[in-house]
């Protein structure tokens, strides 16, 4: 992360130009976080189905400098701490995001989050469609389900049997599988991302993609609108109810990869 000069403090009404702070400090309130990007439980569940060389096959790929990442338990202390301490920025500006950590503005921008991750920028490519539609779905996990969430996919995929399974096609699998549930990073309910799974099958279209930035964007947006409205909520909340004491709220995206950046 980048540092600058002090942000503007406790500016008047409306208070959401760039350079100030989103929220005032009297209106921080206690928050618990949940993490959504399972990205513990994947990196362990593909070192552990995947034989040697299939591993061995996804860490010479885009997605395979990760099993070398040290795994962090999630703070949302720190995270939820961060967030109240977000500066205003221009909206048209989706490229950063601005926070006062002391008497320093720190910047998290695309380009540092691709340095940080180690995945790519660039503008998004169209990819060409695929001779055969559901291939790996209608092969490995039975068809598809509108009900296949992602908490059944965690399950699916830790019933595969790996050794018995073309290697290209299980390279497919698990690179699919860490971009839906670490990348984008959704509740455990969401349903099972099926054109990803189509996309992947075309390998080297799912490798030229700017991972970087489609990961970005989802951790932008969820970075920059998590508080919306949160601290008058706490407060209606607390007005109905005086032993309410916490706001719950969730992260999504690739938030592994913040926490990284500190």
């Amino acid at each position: 992360m980048a540092k600058t000069k002090l942000a503007k403090r406790n500016p008047p009404e409306p208070g959401k130009e760039p350079g100030v702070m989103k929220l005032y400090f009297n209106d921080h309130f206690p928050g618990r976080i949940s993490e959504t990007s399972k990205f513990k439980k994947v990196i362990a569940a593909i070192q552990c189905k995947l034989t040697r060389k299939q591993l061995s096959l996804f860490r010479s790929d885009v997605f395979g400098h990760f099993l070398d990442l040290g795994s962090y338990n999630f703070s949302g202390v720190i995270f939820h701490n961060l967030l109240l301490r977000q500066v205003a920025h221009k909206e048209t500006n989706k490229n950063q995001l601005w926070f006062q950590i002391g008497e320093h503005l720190v910047r998290l921008s695309i380009g540092e989050w691709c340095l940080i991750t180690g995945l790519s920028n660039g503008p998004n490519v169209e990819p060409k469609k695929l001779k055969t539609q559901h291939r790996l779905l209608n092969k490995y996990f039975g068809g598809r389900f509108k009900d296949l969430t992602l908490k059944q996919l965690d399950a699916r995929f830790s019933a595969l049997k790996f050794r018995a399974m073309d290697d290209t096609d299980a390279l497919k699998i698990a690179l699919y599988y860490f971009a839906d549930r670490v990348l984008k990073g959704r509740k455990d309910h969401s349903q099972a991302d099926f054109q990803l799974m189509n996309h992947v099958d075309d390998i080297d279209h799912f490798r030229s993609r700017p991972w970087g930035r489609l990961s970005w964007e989802i951790i932008y947006d969820s970075l920059n609108n998590a508080l919306n409205q949160k601290a008058n909520k706490f407060k209606m909340e607390r007005l109905k109810d005086p032993s309410h004491n916490i706001e719950k709220y969730n992260i999504y995206g690739f938030s592994h990869g913040v926490q990284v950046s500190w």
